[in-house]
Protein backbone atom coordinates (compact mmCIF):
# COMPACT_ATOMS: atom_id res chain seq x y z
CA UNK A 1 0.00 0.00 0.00
CA UNK A 2 1.52 3.47 -1.24
CA UNK A 3 1.96 5.61 2.02
CA UNK A 4 0.98 9.07 1.99
CA UNK A 5 5.07 10.10 1.97
CA UNK A 6 5.23 7.50 -1.17
CA UNK A 7 2.29 9.31 -2.87
CA UNK A 8 3.60 12.94 -2.08
CA UNK A 9 6.91 11.85 -3.76
CA UNK A 10 5.45 10.46 -6.80
CA UNK A 11 3.10 13.99 -7.29
CA UNK A 12 5.93 15.94 -6.88
CA UNK A 13 8.44 14.12 -9.17
CA UNK A 14 10.46 12.99 -6.53
CA UNK A 15 11.74 9.78 -4.69
CA UNK A 16 13.83 9.21 -1.74
CA UNK A 17 14.45 5.49 -2.64
CA UNK A 18 15.51 6.59 -5.87
CA UNK A 19 18.01 8.64 -4.87
CA UNK A 20 20.61 6.54 -2.03
CA UNK A 21 21.48 8.90 0.77
CA UNK A 22 19.73 11.85 -0.23
CA UNK A 23 18.39 12.00 3.19
CA UNK A 24 20.56 9.61 4.76
CA UNK A 25 22.97 10.08 7.82
CA UNK A 26 22.00 9.59 12.01
CA UNK A 27 22.12 13.49 12.18
CA UNK A 28 19.35 14.37 9.77
CA UNK A 29 17.40 11.26 10.65
CA UNK A 30 17.44 12.46 14.45
CA UNK A 31 16.39 16.26 13.39
CA UNK A 32 14.63 16.00 9.42
CA UNK A 33 14.21 19.61 8.34
CA UNK A 34 11.46 20.10 5.85
CA UNK A 35 10.84 23.16 3.35
CA UNK A 36 7.52 23.86 1.94
CA UNK A 37 7.22 25.78 -1.05
CA UNK A 38 3.68 28.02 -0.90
CA UNK A 39 2.34 28.77 -4.23
CA UNK A 40 -0.88 29.86 -4.71
CA UNK A 41 -1.91 26.46 -7.31
CA UNK A 42 -3.32 26.98 -10.77
CA UNK A 43 -6.12 24.81 -12.87
CA UNK A 44 -3.62 22.59 -14.64
CA UNK A 45 -5.92 21.74 -17.32
CA UNK A 46 -8.27 24.06 -18.94
CA UNK A 47 -11.26 21.39 -17.09
CA UNK A 48 -10.02 22.47 -13.98
CA UNK A 49 -10.53 25.95 -14.81
CA UNK A 50 -14.25 26.54 -12.87
CA UNK A 51 -13.11 24.91 -9.87
CA UNK A 52 -9.99 26.62 -9.64
CA UNK A 53 -11.40 29.89 -10.11
CA UNK A 54 -14.12 29.50 -7.26
CA UNK A 55 -11.96 28.24 -4.47
CA UNK A 56 -9.47 31.35 -5.76
CA UNK A 57 -12.09 34.08 -5.40
CA UNK A 58 -13.90 31.92 -2.02
CA UNK A 59 -10.53 33.03 -0.42
CA UNK A 60 -11.56 36.25 1.99
CA UNK A 61 -7.33 37.05 1.37
CA UNK A 62 -8.11 37.36 -1.95
CA UNK A 63 -11.62 38.52 -2.20
CA UNK A 64 -12.01 40.55 1.54
CA UNK A 65 -15.77 40.42 1.18
CA UNK A 66 -18.16 38.51 3.43
CA UNK A 67 -18.43 34.93 2.88
CA UNK A 68 -22.09 34.85 0.58
CA UNK A 69 -20.86 37.48 -1.80
CA UNK A 70 -17.64 35.45 -2.13
CA UNK A 71 -19.58 33.08 -3.30
CA UNK A 72 -21.51 34.76 -5.52
CA UNK A 73 -18.25 36.20 -6.75
CA UNK A 74 -16.74 32.98 -7.39
CA UNK A 75 -19.78 31.61 -9.13
CA UNK A 76 -20.17 34.44 -11.51
CA UNK A 77 -16.36 34.47 -12.01
CA UNK A 78 -16.44 31.01 -13.03
CA UNK A 79 -19.03 31.24 -15.47
CA UNK A 80 -17.88 34.03 -17.29
CA UNK A 81 -13.93 33.40 -17.14
CA UNK A 82 -13.67 29.84 -17.62
CA UNK A 83 -14.16 29.62 -21.15
CA UNK A 84 -12.17 32.46 -22.61
CA UNK A 85 -9.45 31.30 -19.94
CA UNK A 86 -9.72 28.24 -21.62
CA UNK A 87 -8.62 29.74 -24.56
CA UNK A 88 -5.59 31.00 -23.51
CA UNK A 89 -4.37 27.32 -21.84
CA UNK A 90 -4.83 26.24 -25.57
CA UNK A 91 -2.84 28.88 -26.92
CA UNK A 92 0.27 27.59 -25.26
CA UNK A 93 -0.20 24.22 -25.42
CA UNK A 94 -3.33 23.30 -23.43
CA UNK A 95 -1.28 22.77 -19.80
CA UNK A 96 0.01 24.86 -17.59
CA UNK A 97 3.52 24.32 -16.65
CA UNK A 98 3.78 25.40 -12.86
CA UNK A 99 3.56 22.16 -11.35
CA UNK A 100 6.62 21.30 -13.75
CA UNK A 101 8.58 24.07 -13.28
CA UNK A 102 7.48 23.88 -9.11
CA UNK A 103 9.01 19.77 -9.36
CA UNK A 104 12.12 21.43 -11.26
CA UNK A 105 12.92 24.07 -8.42
CA UNK A 106 12.56 21.95 -5.36
CA UNK A 107 14.82 19.03 -7.02
CA UNK A 108 17.55 21.92 -7.73
CA UNK A 109 16.81 22.95 -3.77
CA UNK A 110 17.23 19.73 -2.17
CA UNK A 111 20.57 19.37 -4.26
CA UNK A 112 21.82 22.45 -2.74
CA UNK A 113 20.24 21.81 0.62
CA UNK A 114 21.68 18.37 0.91
CA UNK A 115 21.42 15.64 3.38
CA UNK A 116 19.07 16.45 6.35
CA UNK A 117 16.35 18.32 4.93
CA UNK A 118 13.17 17.32 2.77
CA UNK A 119 11.54 19.70 -0.20
CA UNK A 120 7.95 19.63 -0.92
CA UNK A 121 5.00 22.01 -2.60
CA UNK A 122 2.34 23.12 -1.58
CA UNK A 123 -0.79 24.97 -3.37
CA UNK A 124 -3.57 26.97 -1.78
CA UNK A 125 -6.41 26.74 -4.10
CA UNK A 126 -5.53 23.67 -5.79
CA UNK A 127 -3.27 20.09 -5.40
CA UNK A 128 -1.16 19.00 -3.80
CA UNK A 129 -2.75 21.00 -0.67
CA UNK A 130 -0.54 22.06 2.57
CA UNK A 131 -2.68 18.95 4.74
CA UNK A 132 -1.88 16.44 2.38
CA UNK A 133 1.81 17.32 2.42
CA UNK A 134 2.78 17.78 5.77
CA UNK A 135 1.24 14.34 6.84
CA UNK A 136 3.57 13.14 4.17
CA UNK A 137 6.19 14.89 5.47
CA UNK A 138 5.46 13.25 9.14
CA UNK A 139 5.95 10.00 7.82
CA UNK A 140 9.61 10.71 7.12
CA UNK A 141 10.00 11.50 10.23
CA UNK A 142 9.64 15.59 9.61
CA UNK A 143 8.72 18.06 12.72
CA UNK A 144 10.17 20.84 11.56
CA UNK A 145 9.63 23.07 8.86
CA UNK A 146 10.68 26.35 6.89
CA UNK A 147 8.21 28.34 4.78
CA UNK A 148 9.38 29.41 2.11
CA UNK A 149 6.82 31.83 -0.94
CA UNK A 150 7.20 31.57 -4.20
CA UNK A 151 6.31 35.09 -4.40
CA UNK A 152 9.50 37.28 -3.61
CA UNK A 153 6.95 39.71 -2.78
CA UNK A 154 4.91 39.75 0.35
CA UNK A 155 1.45 40.04 -0.15
CA UNK A 156 -1.65 38.83 2.75
CA UNK A 157 -3.46 37.52 -0.72
CA UNK A 158 -0.77 35.63 -1.77
CA UNK A 159 2.09 34.88 0.82
CA UNK A 160 -0.43 35.50 4.08
CA UNK A 161 -3.10 33.42 2.77
CA UNK A 162 -0.95 30.58 2.20
CA UNK A 163 1.22 30.74 5.60
CA UNK A 164 -2.38 31.41 7.16
CA UNK A 165 -3.55 27.76 6.72
CA UNK A 166 0.14 26.33 6.45
CA UNK A 167 0.73 27.49 10.37
CA UNK A 168 -2.80 25.83 11.26
CA UNK A 169 -2.39 22.71 9.33
CA UNK A 170 1.37 22.45 11.20
CA UNK A 171 -0.08 23.11 14.46
CA UNK A 172 -3.12 20.50 14.20
CA UNK A 173 -0.09 18.27 13.83
CA UNK A 174 2.03 18.90 16.52
CA UNK A 175 4.68 20.35 13.67
CA UNK A 176 7.29 23.51 14.03
CA UNK A 177 6.95 25.71 11.56
CA UNK A 178 9.32 28.87 10.48
CA UNK A 179 8.90 31.01 7.32
CA UNK A 180 10.41 33.38 4.73
CA UNK A 181 8.74 36.26 4.87
CA UNK A 182 9.61 37.91 1.03
CA UNK A 183 13.31 38.35 -0.49
CA UNK A 184 11.93 41.31 -2.45
CA UNK A 185 16.00 42.27 -3.11
CA UNK A 186 18.02 39.13 -1.81
CA UNK A 187 21.60 39.50 -3.86
CA UNK A 188 20.36 35.53 -6.06
CA UNK A 189 17.01 36.64 -6.49
CA UNK A 190 18.22 39.97 -8.26
CA UNK A 191 21.29 38.36 -10.04
CA UNK A 192 18.52 35.66 -12.27
CA UNK A 193 16.54 39.00 -13.20
CA UNK A 194 19.66 40.37 -14.09
CA UNK A 195 21.39 37.86 -15.79
CA UNK A 196 18.25 36.99 -17.59
CA UNK A 197 17.74 40.83 -18.89
CA UNK A 198 21.78 40.70 -19.92
CA UNK A 199 21.06 37.77 -22.18
CA UNK A 200 18.71 40.26 -24.12
CA UNK A 201 19.32 43.38 -23.67
CA UNK A 202 21.60 45.40 -26.40
CA UNK A 203 22.12 49.27 -27.19
CA UNK A 204 18.83 51.50 -27.83
CA UNK A 205 16.57 49.31 -25.84
CA UNK A 206 13.95 50.03 -23.28
CA UNK A 207 13.14 47.75 -20.40
CA UNK A 208 10.00 47.68 -18.76
CA UNK A 209 9.86 45.35 -15.72
CA UNK A 210 6.49 43.81 -15.22
CA UNK A 211 4.84 42.33 -11.77
CA UNK A 212 1.56 41.11 -10.85
CA UNK A 213 -0.76 43.67 -9.94
CA UNK A 214 -3.20 44.04 -7.07
CA UNK A 215 -6.63 45.66 -6.42
CA UNK A 216 -5.29 49.24 -5.24
CA UNK A 217 -7.66 48.88 -2.32
CA UNK A 218 -5.59 46.31 -0.69
CA UNK A 219 -2.59 49.03 -0.73
CA UNK A 220 -4.42 51.71 0.44
CA UNK A 221 -5.25 49.42 3.50
CA UNK A 222 -1.80 48.33 4.30
CA UNK A 223 -0.76 45.98 1.97
CA UNK A 224 3.58 46.11 1.62
CA UNK A 225 3.40 44.09 -1.72
CA UNK A 226 3.77 47.50 -4.12
CA UNK A 227 6.75 49.16 -1.90
CA UNK A 228 8.18 45.39 -2.47
CA UNK A 229 7.58 45.14 -5.70
CA UNK A 230 9.72 48.95 -6.03
CA UNK A 231 12.71 47.22 -3.83
CA UNK A 232 13.20 44.89 -6.63
CA UNK A 233 12.81 47.14 -9.57
CA UNK A 234 15.27 49.56 -8.09
CA UNK A 235 17.74 46.22 -7.34
CA UNK A 236 17.02 45.49 -10.97
CA UNK A 237 17.70 48.15 -12.09
CA UNK A 238 20.90 49.02 -10.54
CA UNK A 239 22.38 46.12 -12.71
CA UNK A 240 21.56 47.43 -16.02
CA UNK A 241 23.77 49.15 -18.61
CA UNK A 242 24.14 52.84 -17.18
CA UNK A 243 21.85 54.79 -19.56
CA UNK A 244 19.51 52.41 -19.84
CA UNK A 245 15.98 54.03 -20.13
CA UNK A 246 13.21 51.72 -18.09
CA UNK A 247 10.00 51.69 -16.22
CA UNK A 248 7.59 49.36 -14.00
CA UNK A 249 4.19 48.32 -14.71
CA UNK A 250 1.68 46.29 -13.48
CA UNK A 251 -0.15 43.48 -15.39
CA UNK A 252 -2.84 40.76 -14.75
CA UNK A 253 -5.65 42.85 -13.95
CA UNK A 254 -8.90 41.45 -13.27
CA UNK A 255 -12.46 43.28 -13.14
CA UNK A 256 -13.36 46.93 -13.12
CA UNK A 257 -12.35 48.10 -10.13
CA UNK A 258 -8.67 49.82 -9.34
CA UNK A 259 -5.65 47.97 -9.75
CA UNK A 260 -1.84 49.13 -8.74
CA UNK A 261 -0.33 51.02 -12.24
CA UNK A 262 0.54 52.12 -14.84
CA UNK A 263 -1.00 49.39 -16.39
CA UNK A 264 0.74 47.55 -18.91
CA UNK A 265 -1.14 48.10 -21.85
CA UNK A 266 -1.17 51.57 -20.67
CA UNK A 267 2.49 51.54 -20.84
CA UNK A 268 3.10 49.89 -23.76
CA UNK A 269 0.71 52.33 -25.23
CA UNK A 270 3.01 55.12 -23.81
CA UNK A 271 6.35 53.98 -24.80
CA UNK A 272 4.83 53.36 -28.28
CA UNK A 273 3.87 57.42 -28.84
CA UNK A 274 7.03 58.41 -27.60
CA UNK A 275 8.75 56.28 -30.23
CA UNK A 276 10.56 53.21 -28.44
CA UNK A 277 11.00 50.70 -31.09
CA UNK A 278 12.83 47.86 -29.20
CA UNK A 279 12.06 46.48 -25.70
CA UNK A 280 13.01 44.04 -23.53
CA UNK A 281 10.14 42.70 -20.70
CA UNK A 282 10.84 41.29 -17.53
CA UNK A 283 8.20 39.39 -14.80
CA UNK A 284 9.81 40.30 -11.60
CA UNK A 285 6.72 38.66 -9.07
CA UNK A 286 7.09 35.49 -11.10
CA UNK A 287 9.71 32.75 -9.91
CA UNK A 288 8.20 29.99 -12.25
CA UNK A 289 6.74 29.94 -15.59
CA UNK A 290 2.88 29.91 -16.19
CA UNK A 291 -0.55 31.98 -17.47
CA UNK A 292 0.64 34.76 -17.27
CA UNK A 293 3.69 34.75 -18.43
CA UNK A 294 3.62 32.55 -21.20
CA UNK A 295 0.09 34.05 -22.34
CA UNK A 296 -0.46 37.35 -21.01
CA UNK A 297 3.10 38.83 -21.76
CA UNK A 298 4.17 36.00 -24.51
CA UNK A 299 1.43 36.54 -26.59
CA UNK A 300 -1.00 39.24 -25.54
CA UNK A 301 1.07 41.75 -24.38
CA UNK A 302 3.52 41.17 -27.31
CA UNK A 303 0.78 42.16 -29.70
CA UNK A 304 -0.12 45.07 -28.08
CA UNK A 305 3.26 46.18 -28.22
CA UNK A 306 3.52 45.54 -31.59
CA UNK A 307 0.29 47.56 -32.33
CA UNK A 308 1.87 50.47 -30.64
CA UNK A 309 4.65 50.70 -32.95
CA UNK A 310 7.22 48.74 -31.04
CA UNK A 311 8.98 46.85 -33.54
CA UNK A 312 10.97 44.44 -31.35
CA UNK A 313 9.68 42.86 -28.44
CA UNK A 314 11.39 39.88 -26.23
CA UNK A 315 10.93 38.63 -22.67
CA UNK A 316 13.12 37.74 -20.04
CA UNK A 317 13.11 33.90 -18.59
CA UNK A 318 11.81 34.10 -15.12
CA UNK A 319 14.77 32.87 -12.31
CA UNK A 320 12.95 29.06 -12.74
CA UNK A 321 15.56 27.25 -11.29
CA UNK A 322 18.83 29.20 -11.98
CA UNK A 323 21.78 28.18 -9.58
CA UNK A 324 21.88 31.75 -8.05
CA UNK A 325 18.32 31.89 -7.27
CA UNK A 326 18.27 28.08 -5.96
CA UNK A 327 21.54 28.83 -4.09
CA UNK A 328 19.57 32.28 -2.60
CA UNK A 329 16.49 30.05 -1.68
CA UNK A 330 19.01 27.44 -0.02
CA UNK A 331 20.27 30.50 1.94
CA UNK A 332 16.75 31.76 3.06
CA UNK A 333 15.76 28.34 4.05
CA UNK A 334 19.10 27.86 6.31
CA UNK A 335 19.14 31.27 7.91
CA UNK A 336 15.76 30.64 9.04
CA UNK A 337 16.16 27.31 10.24
CA UNK A 338 20.13 28.40 12.29
CA UNK A 339 17.80 31.11 13.82
CA UNK A 340 15.27 28.65 15.58
CA UNK A 341 18.00 26.37 16.24
CA UNK A 342 17.74 23.60 14.02
CA UNK A 343 20.49 23.44 11.58
CA UNK A 344 23.29 22.89 14.17
CA UNK A 345 23.10 19.55 13.37
CA UNK A 346 23.16 19.93 9.94
CA UNK A 347 26.51 21.89 9.71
Amino acid sequence: MTSAAEALDQAQGTSSRARPGAEAGPKAEQNPIGVIVLNLGTAETPDELPGYIRRLLSDPDVVPLPWPLRQIIGLVAAARRAGPVAEHYRAIGGRSPLHAETRRQIEALRADLGHGWTVRFAFRHSTPYAGAVLDGLRETGTRRLVALPAYPQYSQATTGSGMKVLEREARQRGMELVAVRSYPDAPGYVEALANATARLVEPGDYVLYSAHGLPQRMVDQGDPYVGEVERTFRAATARLPAGTPCSLAYQSRVGRMKWTGPYLRDELSRLGREGVKSLVIVPVSFVCENLETLYELDIEHAELARAAGIARYRRAAVPGDSPCFIRELAGLCRGQARQAGWEQAHG
